[in-house]
């Protein structure tokens, strides 16, 4: 699965410690206002260590199904 140019700048700011939502941004070709929406979506709220996508109320991670059970 292909991860979209928002979840690749999500990514690239978590493996690279300082970068900011707009140099990442610039960096995988996709505007600052959606990686600043994506942060604004995700803050403080439990995300997916496999797809990035906020896990809905209700919801819980099968960490059985992880492929290291660590990333939680």
């Amino acid at each position: 699965m292909t991860k979209s140019k928002t979840q690749q700048a999500l990514d690239l700011m978590q493996q690279t410690p300082g970068m900011t939502a707009y140099e990442a941004a610039a960096a995988v070709g996709v505007g600052n206002a959606a990686v600043y929406q994506a942060l604004r979506r995700t803050k403080g709220k439990t995300v997916c260590p496999c797809c990035n996508q906020v896990v809905r109320d209700g919801f819980e991670i099968n960490r059985s199904a992880l492929k290291d059970a660590g990333q939680l």
